[in-house]
């Protein structure tokens, strides 16, 4: 299954009109993506992107990779980012996330965010736990505008 993902229209990274960055995320071959171009309103140094922002983008790809390859609701218990380049204002990167591993209730993803070049510029890890989240009020608050039927339909009620 590949397509958009749906946006939380809530969430500064991936809701679509919060004044955040609107990031669109892409399910392709069990990671969540998206490319993205931050403006110079989310920088903290002179023309580069703010460290809370690298972390929430890789916290974001992680945490759309879990649910899609788990369903499972969770919840991120510890993250930790290493940045290995600049990320500038105004250039555009690729942020993706690869699933690991679970052991017990706790979920193990890895992170990327490159530049146009494919060099490395922040990695993340992080670690997930089961949450009691519910998947109906996770949809409550999607926008599934340009989503696939069949991604869409995960977030269906099974009692419905």
């Amino acid at each position: 299954m590949n397509g958009l993902l749906p946006g939380y229209k809530k969430c500064f990274f991936c809701g679509p009109a919060t004044g955040g960055l609107g990031l669109e995320l892409h399910y392709t071959d069990g990671e969540a993506a998206c490319e993205f171009t931050a403006s110079e309103k989310f920088q903290g140094y002179d023309g580069m992107l703010h460290g809370g922002i690298i972390t929430g983008v890789l916290d974001e790809v992680m945490w759309w990779t879990l649910f899609m390859e788990t369903r499972q609701m969770c919840a991120t218990s510890k993250i930790e980012i290493e940045f290995k380049r600049p990320i500038l204002c105004g250039k555009t990167y690729r942020a993706s996330a690869t699933f690991l591993q679970k052991t017990r209730k706790i979920y193990y993803l890895s992170g990327l965010i490159k530049d146009e070049s494919g060099k490395i510029c922040a990695r993340g890890s992080a670690s997930f736990r089961e949450w009691s989240f519910t998947l109906e009020a996770l949809a409550n608050n999607l926008d599934f505008r340009g989503v696939p039927p069949e991604i869409r339909a995960i977030f269906q009620s099974q009692d419905k």
